[in-house]
This record gives structure tokens, sequence and C-alpha cells, in this order.
């Protein structure tokens, strides 16, 4: 490390769930990291700060964190500055290792306010460091125990957690969240029954049809204009064409018959993987809400699809070999080429745009080709070369 001019950088993060009870602001963690460099006559701007805010110490795959030990690791700062080791992360083990990478490196890492005083990686003997990062990693389970507690009790007793329907808009009355039917979005869903159950439609030709012949919003379309009135940003991917997975995820979602299912999945540990839970698990409320659809035609659109499905997986031993899988293209929007059975007089085997068969005639269009026919042009190719 450059002892004469040395390069500094001031690490903040904030995350709200953690520190409702000893909220300390972004600011707030600046103005002490800044006093401190001044005692100490370093030169330390706003540029020279990486701020994660509201992300969670647990983890270490933080924007600003991850680009901060970038430069850090490549020889362009030489020390770190922190209000305490918390903010570094509440992960005891990762953060002790951590620790020892600074120290390893020959850089420096000082947490203002940590041990009753200033903690110098460098200079400093860390005896008791451990008992610190533990205390900073049960903190936030402590936390997260809470959390998952108080979920837990509103999962029991009905009260809404997730915030998305597609069809139903959630509106607090007298500070309970309850879901209103949404009347634009009505007729959709109860046109996909219909064509399910009425018409004998697949989830793939009910897409298409939802995307020649009407215009409604898919759902991930109406959260985004929802998140656009509300002035608020929509971070997830949205999808302008139906799906026939849009359309299976409606005709199996019992939402639209008034019910209410929670607790059907929790997350093993701290920004873990989320597991699905048993149905016996699952806390039903019959009548919750208004109903889209009535549990008669649900039941029926079920058994259907069990009905569909065991026939598909009845013939599922025939396996099909497509000789060119992966090495055809759609002349039109080049896309790959899927392998399928086209059904006319005779089952033969052969390719189609992938793009259509996921998004329709919105995305492409259909391009059957039969697989002996384009033995026949390679064949016809092969003897001119």
């Amino acid at each position: 490390m450059n002892k004469n001019k040395p390069k500094i950088a001031g690490y903040c993060r904030l995350s709200r769930d953690e520190d409702k009870e000893n909220f300390i602001s972004i600011e707030e963690q600046k103005r002490i990291i800044k006093d401190y460099a001044k005692s100490r006559n370093w030169n330390l701007t706003d540029d020279d700060f990486y701020i994660d805010d509201n992300v969670s110490g647990y983890t270490f795959t933080r924007p600003a964190f991850s680009k901060m030990m970038e430069k850090v690791q490549g020889g362009e700062i030489d020390v770190v500055i922190v209000k305490d080791l918390s903010r570094i992360g509440r992960h005891n083990g990762r953060v002790l290792v951590l620790i020892d990478e600074f120290k390893n490196m020959q850089k420096n890492l000082i947490a203002v306010s940590e041990m009753g005083g200033t903690y110098d990686v460098l200079n400093d003997r860390d005896d008791i460091i451990g008992i610190t990062t533990w205390f900073n990693e049960r903190y936030v389970k402590e936390c997260s125990k809470k959390t998952r507690d108080h979920m837990y009790s509103k999962q029991k007793s009905g009260r809404l957690i997730m915030g998305n329907y597609y069809g139903y808009e959630k509106v607090f009355k007298d500070d309970i969240p309850m879901l209103y039917v949404v009347d634009e979005i009505r007729p959709v869903i109860e046109l996909i029954f219909k064509l399910y159950l009425e018409d004998g439609y697949g989830f793939q030709k009910i897409s298409e049809i939802l995307n020649t012949k009407y215009n409604f919003p898919t759902p991930s379309e109406y959260y985004r204009m929802k998140h656009l009135e509300r002035g608020r940003i929509y971070k997830h991917k949205v999808q302008e064409a139906w799906t026939k997975d849009m359309v299976s995820n409606i005709l199996k979602n019992k939402i639209y018959t008034g019910t209410l299912i929670t607790h059907k999945e929790r997350s093993i540990n701290i920004r873990g993987k989320i597991v699905k839970l048993p149905k016996e698990e699952h806390f039903i409320f019959e009548n919750h809400h208004e109903a889209i659809i009535s549990k008669e035609m649900f039941k029926l659109a079920q058994e259907l699809r069990n009905k569909k499905y065991k026939q598909n997986t009845s013939g599922a031993k025939t396996k099909h070999n497509y000789i060119f899988s992966g090495m055809c293209v759609c002349n039109e929007c080049g896309s790959g080429m899927s392998g399928v059975i086209i059904k006319r007089k005779v089952r033969e085997k052969g390719y189609d745009c992938s793009r259509y068969r996921q998004y329709s005639t919105k995305a492409c269009n259909c391009h059957e080709i039969k697989e002996k026919d384009i033995l026949i042009h390679l064949k016809e190719f092969l003897k001119f070369t």
C-alpha cells in the first residue's frame, strides 16, 4: 500500500429491513466516514463512495460492493472506510474471510465506529472481532425470523401479501388489503376458460387467438402499465405476446374462483432457495373475494388438464430422434427450428419455427417442413458438391 498517498474509498450500505430500529441513513454514514478521513488528512470526495441502498448485508453479490472490491484487488484502492463492520456484511464467515483477504493484499479496511472505537484491519488486534461479526449475523437472522413469523401470521389469517394477481386489484379497506375484480381484464379470463372448455382449444391455440383476434394486455404488460400510473418503475421482463404458459397459468390458478391459497412456499434461509410446500401445509380461504370463474367451471378445466396430460404422457415412451436437430433456422426470423410431429393424413417428423411455436403469429409464422423433404434436398445438393 502506498503510505504517502493512499487511494481512499468509502463504502455505505443500507437495508431498511435490517435497520428499522437503528436506522442510520446513507448520508449519515457518509458524514461519519468523511469526518474520519478528514482527521487523517485524507482527501475523500462524493465520487469516492460506493453505495448499496436497500440491499441486505447477508448477501455479498451487491453491485457497488462488487465494483469496489474489483478495484481493491486491482490495486486502484488502498483503504476502504466504513461506519462499522455490519455495513460490510452480516454474514459472519464471509466477513472474517474478507478481513483476511485485506490483510493478505496489504490493503486496509477501517471501521470508524467498531468495538468502542475505530477498528483498523492492518494495525489493530482482532482477537474478539469474531464476536462482533457473529453478533452482526445473529441480528439479521433475528430480524429475518421476525419477518417470517409476521408473514406466517398474515398467511394463516388470510391477509394478502402478494401485490399482483392478473384480473384483480389490491385495495386497502380499513387498513386491510382486499382484492377487487378489474372490469377490463375480467373478459380475457372468462374467454380463456371458454375457449378451453367449450371450444376445446389447447394452450397454444388459445394464445394464438388472443394475439391475432383480441387486444388484451398480457399480465406483464398490465403490471407495467399499473406501475407507470403510480409513478413506479416495473423492473421485470415484459412479454408483449401471449404464450401458452400464460394461458396455462391462468387456467390452473384457483384465485379466479374467489379462493385465496397462502403458505405455498418458503425460503430455506436468508436470501436462500425458495422451496414449494406440500398441499397439506397450505392455508385455503374459500369465498375470500369476488370470483370471475365458477368453482364448477374451474373443476372441469382441471379435469380436462389432467385427462390431456395422461394422454400425452401415455405416449411419452415413443422417443423421436430428429436428424437435423439444432441445425435448422427459420428463414423469416432467424430463430431455431424445433423438431415436431406434423399431423396430416400420416404423422411425420418435421421442423417448425420455435419462435412461432412459443409466441404464435405475433412473432413469426408457421414454417413446417417435413424431415424427409430436407433429406431429399440434401441428397440433391450433395450430388453437385
